[in-house]
């Protein structure tokens, strides 16, 4: 059995049993939706995916949809809802850029692990550093991105590549920024846009990103959803309605990534910077309007 297979075996058998689990306590946090509301509510879930798949995390998207629409009102349940809706969807992304991206497995497992690594051993040190100096190192390491991505679409500058494993120092480097990465969700960032920006830096192709940061979420997603449905920190139907659409959108636009040229994804990884960068700025500005 290979490794690549071992690794989606592990990955679906903790997600289904994180849905199945949250199936079986549907009952106990039912809200009543409108079907205007019910239809809002699928629209997020499919759009925030589609958008996810790409690298542009759904929790900003879902959260937009949620102030345009007025859903999920309640923080707490607001929040274990989005992580619960995000199992399925990211499972499936997974395994499908498992399947059509080509990757190497010792580069994944060793992501992947680090990223946990970096979750777990987060939460010890969170309240030692401040969010505003997290997100001046993101935004210095974002922009210093776009430059050099800028200088090699000019050819002044040969980054980037199409490898599918990295070896030695590169791994080692990898690892300890996947590490740093898997830090950033307890301080409220996600970590897609700096997997993405490693890969290119590293020369691996832009495409081998996607395995790495689903299988990575993936892993994450159901220990951080069975104390939320647990403690019934959801909405039953918003949940729902939110990842069936999902995992419609994964269908849809994981084929669409495996098939791009690496050197447009590379245009796909500058909008998503640009976009990081623009929600990192807006993030500062309410730091700094809330003193």
């Amino acid at each position: 059995m290979s490794q690549i297979l071992i690794i989606k075996l592990i990955v679906t058998i903790m997600v289904v049993a994180t849905f199945i689990y949250f199936l079986i306590n549907f009952s106990q946090s039912k809200e009543l939706l409108s079907f205007p509301k019910k239809l809002q509510t699928m629209i997020t879930g499919f759009v925030a995916t589609f958008l996810d798949t790409f690298g542009i995390g759904s929790f900003a998207s879902i959260f937009a949809f949620r102030n345009a629409f007025g859903l999920m009102e309640d923080n707490k349940r607001y929040n274990g809802s989005i992580v619960v809706q995000a199992t399925l969807p990211t499972l499936l992304q997974s395994v499908l850029f498992l399947q059509l991206v080509k990757i190497d497995s010792l580069t994944l497992i060793t992501a992947c692990i680090m990223i946990a690594i970096g979750g777990v051993v987060s939460g010890y040190f969170v309240k030692y550093v401040t969010r505003n100096a997290i997100y001046n190192v993101m935004l210095v390491t974002f922009i210093l991105t776009v430059i050099i991505l800028l200088l090699n679409s000019m050819h002044m500058l040969a980054v980037g590549g199409d490898l599918i494993s990295v070896r030695g120092t590169k791994l080692i480097v990898l690892g300890i920024v996947m590490f740093m990465a898997g830090c950033l969700p307890a301080f409220g960032v996600g970590y897609y846009s700096i997997v993405l920006v490693i890969i290119f830096l590293l020369g691996l192709s832009p495409a081998v990103a996607y395995p790495i940061m689903t299988t990575a979420s993936a892993v994450q997603m159901p220990m951080t959803a069975v104390p939320m449905i647990k403690n019934r920190q959801y909405y039953s139907w918003s949940t729902l309605l939110m990842a069936i659409p999902g995992c419609l959108a994964v269908l849809i636009a994981a084929p669409i990534i495996s098939k791009v040229d690496a050197s447009y994804l590379k245009w796909v990884l500058l909008v998503v910077i640009f976009y990081n960068i623009w929600t990192l700025v807006k993030a500062k500005r309410s730091l700094i309007s809330n003193k």
